[in-house]
């Protein structure tokens, strides 16, 4: 435990960033598994208007940096990938 006033302070910030960091991350993967979760029950045209809506919630969590960019683009890639392959 922290004995200086400063340390304290970082450490009460610290645990309210983390759980915010959890809740954007968690927000994040949730919206991801609906999407797959439509591209697996060949749902092409809800996946296509939800895939808008990832892709937001993904930016913004890059933007926040709970991912990274270059993450971010990763995820939004495979997600595009899938979504466009012939027979899925």
């Amino acid at each position: 435990m922290p004995n200086i006033e400063s340390a304290k302070k970082r450490m009460r910030q610290n645990e309210i960033r983390r759980d915010r960091n959890r809740q954007r991350r968690s927000q994040m993967r949730t919206e991801v598994k609906k999407f797959r979760q439509l591209l697996s029950e060949q749902k092409m045209d809800e996946a296509r208007e939800l895939l808008k809506d990832v892709y937001a919630v993904i930016d913004r969590s890059a933007q926040k940096g709970v991912i990274h960019s270059n993450t971010a683009a990763r995820y939004k890639s495979r997600l595009t990938k899938r979504l466009n392959q012939p027979g899925s």
